[in-house]
């Protein structure tokens, strides 16, 4: 962390008032990385740690008559940081991110119909609770895995600017 503050994106010795477009761009991403690589790694670990509570609570919540508030706001904080990211890929133009913004704008569609239509998701999951935990699984290595392609972004990105 010291090494970030004396030389990278934390130093205020690269900082010019005010700010301009490529510095918040770049201060975005880097943060933006960092924090996503962290929660996802975390996540897909705790989730590994934990496969049979995540698969009873996965269970319990395809019984709801509507989907989980949490989940709502997984996708829904997700769209509104996603929605910067996109903007600041232009600023300046960079393939890397904007592929990343639109992979995240993907996502976001995607789990966004599925809880839009949770009446016929909720029933997918009815139908096959016997692979629930196998899914799961995939999905938590898929977490650390996305997680540490994150931060190859994030060095991507510390590197591109030569910090």
């Amino acid at each position: 962390m010291a090494n970030l503050h004396r030389n990278g994106f934390l130093s205020s010795s690269r900082i010019q008032c005010p700010l301009n477009m490529e510095e918040i761009s770049f201060r975005w991403f880097s943060l933006y990385y960092l924090a996503l690589g962290i929660l996802l790694i975390t996540g897909g670990g705790y989730i590994f740690a934990r496969i049979q509570a995540v698969t009873d609570y996965i269970k319990h919540a395809s019984k709801l008559e509507r989907p989980p508030s949490m989940w709502v706001r997984i996708v829904k904080y997700f769209f509104m940081f996603t929605i910067p990211c996109f903007i600041l890929s232009f600023f300046p133009f960079s393939w890397p991110e904007l592929i990343f913004s639109i992979w995240s704008l993907i996502i976001v569609f995607t789990t966004g119909q599925l809880l839009a239509y949770w009446k016929h998701t909720s029933q997918a999951i009815k139908e096959n609770t016997d692979q629930i935990p196998k899914k799961t699984r995939f999905i938590s290595f898929n977490m650390v895995s996305l997680g540490f392609i994150m931060f190859l972004l994030f060095y991507h990105l510390q590197t591109r600017f030569a910090v």
